[in-house]
């Protein structure tokens, strides 16, 4: 009797960690920087379209009036998560080089998180303003975020699925690459096909991000085409990948 108990809750454990193991599937992860917080939320029915969610990197929070704050947490609501994209918007090594570590924490990290805090968006991911970053920020910043992001350029001619930092494998990895969307960023319809055939193959997530959403052709380096953007969720959705969030990454 005691044989099967055993071999019965060894088979349940056993089902529920593949189980598991199946939710944790290729996917994409989206991102969008800055405060243009007006964009952000005409984007909502195309997300609605595909079932998609995201996460939006807030950068000075305090300059926010009450309908941004409001429209971020009706994004928060609809099931994307209000990252955060430091108060001052500084190059981190920079700042703390001209100031001390003690400076940029108080003033780039603690002023912002108590504000958003304050407005029920406490944020819990991180992205370095200009993708800004070295081993010490994190160490600082990992006590206060569940997970990081910085920036990882393309590089001519480099072949996309070959940039292993922005793909995530789960392995609990807590800083972590993206590549932009914008103009500036030279990304294709074929690297994003790239892109998501490593994902799918490999069952990992792939991170992409932008800024400025532009309803006709983007002209600025750090505006990304609304249509290349549902170019990117449609091919995500025909592939199955499941859209996560930066917080979703990381198991509590």
């Amino acid at each position: 009797m005691n044989k099967i108990y055993l071999f019965l809750v060894f088979s349940l454990l056993l089902f529920s960690c593949n189980q598991k193991k199946n939710i944790r599937k290729s996917g994409i992860c989206l991102s969008f920087d800055d405060r243009s917080v007006q964009e952000w939320f005409e984007l909502r029915t195309l997300f609605q379209k595909y079932n998609a969610r995201a996460t939006f990197f807030i950068t000075q929070f305090d300059s926010l009036n009450e309908s941004d704050i409001n429209k971020l947490r009706q994004l928060k609501q609809e099931g994307n998560e209000i990252g955060f994209h430091g108060a001052l918007h500084v190059v981190s090594e920079y700042y703390i080089k001209e100031n001390s570590y003690h400076t940029y924490l108080e003033n780039e990290i603690f002023a912002g998180m108590e504000a958003m805090s304050k407005a029920g968006l406490p944020p819990s991911s991180f992205a370095y303003p200009y993708g800004s970053k070295y081993w010490f920020t994190d160490f600082l910043l990992l006590r206060y975020f569940k997970v990081l992001r910085t920036v990882s350029p393309l590089k001519q001619g480099e072949n996309i699925s070959e940039l292993d930092e922005i793909f995530f494998n789960f392995d609990g990895k807590k800083s972590l690459g993206s590549v932009g969307m914008d103009l500036g960023s030279k990304l294709s319809k074929e690297m994003v096909r790239q892109a998501i055939k490593r994902a799918v193959l490999n069952q990992e997530v792939v991170m992409l991000h932008g800024h400025f959403p532009s309803k006709g052709p983007a002209k600025e380096p750090y505006q990304f085409d609304i249509e290349f953007l549902e170019f990117i969720l449609n091919t995500a959705d025909e592939n199955g990948l499941k859209f996560y969030r930066f917080s979703d990454l990381i198991e509590d």
